[in-house]
């Protein structure tokens, strides 16, 4: 299963802060994101019953399920300026590409471009 996906990160390790991660992974966080709609956890505590509505429920326990199997699409695994930003780097592109898919080429150059930039090489 392809997953795109967000991170809470600490920027650093007080009390707080750790608290405040352990709140956002628990059944309860998740429990009030997916009651509100459009929020998927892979937390394995919530059911499908949990969510705003059942096919949100239904895609949320394949998640689950699927375990190591889940992967996480190209964009969660490029640095930002590159995968995920709108109006820049692949995400552009790509864009470009759909409003005007003649070049192939010049695409791919683009896009290997722009990757070797957003790497720094």
């Amino acid at each position: 299963m392809v997953v795109a996906g967000d991170a809470a990160v600490a920027m650093n390790d007080d009390a707080a802060t750790m608290e405040l991660l352990r709140f956002l992974a628990s059944p309860e966080a998740a429990g009030v994101w997916a009651a509100r709609g459009g929020f998927l956890s892979p937390n394995r505590h919530l059911t499908a019953d949990d969510y705003a509505d059942p096919l949100t429920g239904q895609v949320a326990e394949q998640i689950v399920s699927a375990g190591d199997s889940v992967r996480f699409d190209l964009s969660d695994l490029q640095p930002a300026a590159f995968g995920a930003t709108v109006g820049d780097g692949m995400w552009q592109t790509l864009q470009d590409f759909m409003a005007d898919p003649s070049d192939v080429e010049a695409t791919m150059e683009r896009l290997e471009a722009e990757a070797a930039q957003a790497h720094g090489e």
